[in-house]
């Protein structure tokens, strides 16, 4: 290996690892160091645009990802990239020549196909319809993408109002998903240190003197709850910010060895001089749109199986549980194709004991943790998304922008392709249009609401 190329795998480690420590600036300057001495380095493109995308600069991500098409024609990333930030801009028109660009060259490019119709009616009588029915028998698809296929169907075919299609279409995908993790755990499990996060765990570990604050904000639930509507809420607000689903505090909790007991876990998190956390949190803020912000949102769904270890490191952390009717709940997860870490969406059962699991441990955590929370559902968010917000600051004595949310809330007005399996959470009007739409499919859901009714019942004998 060159000499040059060392030194430019090296840097280029730096600049990843710059961004997983949320500081974007730097990563941005480490990726303008390699492409002054290496033009070809696609992966330094591809990150400078998602962190100029991070640090609030869309203009100068969608420059650089303009540029990096002409120099690299045949990666379709730098595409797409260009379409998103004309989404995020509200810019409808380019963002959809864009899209179609992109399946010119690819017609299959599922990435594309699922994006485009967000904001493009697509029926079953399109072209577009017509070769995903093709692809779902082509060998030369990966199995993941032959079961997108399923999914983009039935999405095509409930939006058109022909329900029991749709249905087997997301049956078939669910299937051929289940099928790639044959053999491997579906249900959502609890920790094995979930009867020792108990009030009293929290007591034992309180810290003599109170924790520096950590400028962190969680919202917490599984997928499809709402908890990326809530986000793009009250990040429109002067002290919070954006950070997505960071996964930093789940992968810092999920790494601590637990064989010995939670206690020992916990000791040996809280023995550390600096809180990775804090410090992580702190560099997003720095290196954020906002750097006079007070808090980082995080969003992570993992985060909600780890909640009882950041009591004890970080008590001043607010924390809002995010709950949905479980029967739409359940649909929603169902008809959504999500990668391995969320098996439990692959059958309506399974999924179903995943919700009443999760509204367990939330309530265990309301009951036992120090930190400030609060609950919500997505029925009351999207049917008074800015009183709810608003509310929820109130409850947290953080300041209040009416007008920051209503223009969060409604954006230009635009109602958008709502559907269960989609998050449309960043652009859009605020719609409550999919509060009860497993009405539609009740027939199909009997066995759903009774899985769900018979786990919650367990849980709580």
């Amino acid at each position: 290996m060159s000499e040059i190329k060392q030194l430019l795998d090296n840097r280029f480690d730096d600049a990843t690892e710059a961004a997983d420590d949320g500081k974007f600036a730097e990563a941005v300057s480490i990726c303008n160091e390699i492409v002054r001495l290496d033009r070809t380095h696609n992966e330094a493109w591809k990150l400078r645009t998602e962190m100029l995308i991070a640090i609030g600069r869309r203009d100068l991500a969608f420059e650089n990802a303009r540029e990096a098409t002409k120099l690299f024609p045949k990666i379709r990333a730098h595409r797409l990239m260009q379409a998103r930030i004309h989404v995020l801009e509200r810019r409808w028109d380019k963002a959809a020549a864009t899209y179609r660009a992109v399946l010119r060259d690819h017609p299959l490019h599922m990435n594309a196909i699922r994006e485009l119709m967000d904001f493009e009616q697509i029926t079953p009588e399109d072209d577009i319809c017509k070769r995903l029915n093709a692809g779902q028998d082509n060998p030369d698809l990966n199995v993941y993408d032959r079961a997108s296929t399923q999914f983009l169907q039935g999405q095509i075919y409930m939006n058109a109002g022909r329900d029991e299609e749709a249905f087997a279409f997301f049956e078939e995908g669910n299937r051929q998903m289940r099928a790639v993790h044959e053999g491997v755990r579906l249900e959502y499990s609890f920790s094995r240190c979930l009867p020792e996060f108990d009030a009293a765990f929290q007591r034992r570990h309180q810290q003599p003197e109170r924790p520096a604050d950590c400028p962190l904000f969680v919202i917490a639930g599984l997928p499809r709850s709402g908890k990326s509507l809530l986000e793009r809420l009250l990040s429109s607000q002067p002290d919070l910010v954006a950070g997505g689903e960071t996964a930093k505090i789940y992968k810092i909790f999920l790494d601590v060895d637990r064989s010995r007991g939670a206690d020992v876990a916990m000791e040996k998190l809280l023995s550390r001089k600096v809180s990775p956390i804090r410090r992580y949190f702190e560099a997003v803020l720095a290196n954020g749109p906002k750097p006079k912000a007070r808090r980082v949102i995080d969003t992570t769904p993992g985060n909600l199986e780890q909640l009882a270890f950041l009591g004890p490191l970080h008590p001043d952390v607010p924390i809002v549980f995010v709950q949905r009717e479980p029967r739409d709940f359940a649909a929603a997860l169902y008809f959504k194709q999500f990668n391995k870490a969320h098996r439990y969406t692959y059958d309506l059962e399974v999924a179903a004991r995943a919700i009443a699991r999760t509204e367990h441990l939330a309530k265990r955590w309301r009951e036992t943790m120090p930190n400030p929370t609060i609950t919500v559902s997505y029925e009351e968010l999207v049917a008074d998304p800015v009183g709810v917000a608003a509310r929820i600051l109130g409850h947290f004595s953080m300041p209040v922008d009416r007008a920051a949310l209503e223009a969060a809330a409604f954006g230009d007005g635009r109602q958008l392709n709502l559907t269960p399996g989609r998050s449309l959470d960043g652009v859009g009007m605020i719609s409550s249009d999919l509060v009860g739409f497993s009405r539609r499919f009740a027939g199909r859901l009997a066995s759903t609401m009774s899985a769900y009714l018979t786990e919650q019942q367990r849980l709580t004998a």
